[in-house]
């Protein structure tokens, strides 16, 4: 049993880090089942409710960041309304269309093309798109950072007891 948990774990955290980046799932929520999953290995890989606790709103603040650092960035630098719907439709679009790098072109077409329609001229409209596309990407790195670092924890944790229980083998 504790090595299916030791997969699941792993299995859970490779997904944390990957979609991080590929926004179908959310990636800072697996790795959060990645810890919860570690929990249960073993007595000797348990984590206090505090440490629970204090992850779970973590989670919640970096999935909160995720959605609302595109918009207020996209805001910032002038957006209209019609840019930060423009926006957030390009995120999908990059993921759903077979468009090379379109994760990342996406957002920034998308809100140059709301902002257009919304009535803004040429300029103000890529400049917002490249809000849109700043926020997207600083929303991106903080949760590929959380996942790492909670991640980097749980293998701590995993790994010294596997250390651990090999060397009682022996």
């Amino acid at each position: 049993m504790e090595a299916i948990l030791i997969i699941l774990s792993i299995l859970l955290l490779a997904g944390g880090v990957i979609f991080s980046v590929l926004p179908p799932l959310p990636g800072p929520l697996l790795s959060y089942a990645s810890l919860i999953t570690t929990h249960y290995i073993s007595e000797e890989t348990t984590f206090s409710t505090t440490s629970f606790v204090v992850w779970g709103i973590l989670v919640l603040i970096v999935t909160a960041a995720d959605y609302a650092l595109p918009v207020a960035a996209t805001k910032k630098f002038g957006g209209t309304k019609a840019g930060v719907i423009g926006g957030m439709i390009g995120i999908v679009a990059g993921i759903i269309l077979p468009i090379p790098f379109g994760i990342i072109i996406g957002p920034l077409l998308g809100a140059i093309i709301g902002d257009l329609y919304g009535g803004n001229h040429i300029r103000s409209a890529f400049k917002s798109g490249f809000g849109s596309f700043l926020g997207f990407l600083v929303a991106t790195f903080i949760k590929v950072l959380f996942s790492l670092i909670l991640g980097g924890i749980v293998v701590y944790k995993v790994g010294e007891f596997t250390v651990t229980s090999i060397m009682e083998m022996f």
